[in-house]
């Protein structure tokens, strides 16, 4: 073989290598596995994993009156985790914490049927049972916490909302929760990641008409707003964030826009933004018509789920790196949600419900990549 010879098998050798390499993309697949319901209605909120053979997702049941509802994956099958109750009327919205002997549950209860103010609710898992521990509250008519993100045993944070708009957080130092003044442009909070004592971060909505006050950050003194490039016109709700480094967070939400001229039109559209450890920035999402998301989950940079809905059919969309690829869809009953995702060495969970005749059940999908 000549020089000439050798160059040209080269040149096709790497340009076989190149086309193998951008070959190299998620091609999602999907398996709904049989997860368990009570009577009436039936809905997971929130999903976290700590082995591909321990994942548990959290949320309520309403036979005849809303009680928690804890599911728990053992690697071969969903099953219920006896779970507690407070008032009359229980939810569960978030779970996250440093392991499977330690994690906690949030969410809201009521103490009288009817038109009744509600409480805060958190609940602690120490491997073998669950154990009601109290929270505070600001004195209002609606206090409900929506997220929850561990540093240490020690060193807990869990976020939501006082009213329709207002914040809350809450921190557990070991010995009590106890509530944090929030910075003033924040709004409801939906989403919080604790990646240090002094490196704590949430989202939800802000009160700046050009949703540049989305973002929160603790610092360990203190809350502070970190801003965020605008996002208008329209309003912008962070409902999910996941973190892989101090330099590396990511966030999705919606933006929600209603234009009128004589009829009224309303737009919702996937977003998500990036944390570089300098500032936050606008990425591209998911495209989706008329969808929101409601959750994110980030293994490493090239491998990125984020989930929601819309149209009454699932969103669940893999990130590799430079571009999102969307899995097929789900559409069971009159409509499906993901409310939730979670990432464990490749192996993704998304969960939330499908609505049926007079009811709706629990759902759960596992994702794959081929």
């Amino acid at each position: 073989m000549n020089n000439r010879q050798i160059t040209g098998a080269c040149w096709l050798l790497l340009l076989l290598t190149l086309r193998g390499a951008g070959a190299q993309t998620c091609r999602p697949d999907f398996t709904i596995m049989p997860t368990p319901n009570g009577p009436g209605y039936n809905r997971l909120e929130a999903v976290t994993s700590f082995d591909i053979n321990d994942v548990w997702a959290v949320g309520f049941t309403n036979g005849s009156s809303y009680q928690t509802l804890v599911e728990h994956w053992d690697g071969s099958s969903w099953s219920t985790v006896p779970s507690l109750n407070q008032g009359v009327s229980s939810q569960l919205r978030g779970v996250g914490g440093i392991a499977s002997d330690d994690f906690w549950a949030v969410g809201v209860f009521a103490e009288e049927i009817g038109f009744h103010p509600t409480l805060t609710l958190t609940e602690h898992w120490d491997g073998a049972q669950w154990t009601v521990v109290p929270s505070p509250n600001v004195p209002s008519f609606f206090d409900q916490l929506n997220a929850v993100a561990a540093v240490a045993t020690d060193d807990v944070w869990a976020v939501g909302q006082w009213s329709l708009r207002d914040p809350l957080f809450l921190h557990w130092d070991g010995a009590a929760w106890s509530i944090v003044d929030p910075p003033p442009d924040a709004g409801r909070q939906l989403a919080v990641v604790a990646l240090a004592s002094d490196d704590v971060w949430s989202a939800g909505e802000g009160r700046r008409p050009d949703n540049t006050a989305l973002f929160n950050h603790w610092d360990g003194t203190s809350w502070s707003t970190i801003p965020n490039p605008p996002l208008t016109p329209g309003w912008v709700t962070i409902r999910g964030m996941s973190a892989l480094a101090p330099n590396d967070i990511w966030a999705a939400g919606s933006l929600f826009y209603e234009f009128c001229d004589k009829t009224c039109y309303d737009f919702l559209t996937p977003t998500i933004l990036h944390w570089d450890g300098a500032g936050w920035q606008i990425v591209s999402a998911p495209l989706a018509y008329f969808s929101q998301l409601s959750g994110i989950a980030a293994e490493s940079g090239s491998s990125v789920w984020s989930v929601g809905y819309g149209g009454g059919y699932t969103l669940a969309s893999h990130w590799d790196g430079s571009r999102w690829t969307n899995a097929p869809a789900i559409q069971l009953g009159a409509g499906a949600v993901f409310e939730g995702v979670s990432i464990i060495a490749g192996d993704t969970w998304a969960v939330g419900w499908f609505a049926v005749p007079g009811q709706d059940r629990t759902l759960a999908v596992r994702y794959r990549c081929n």
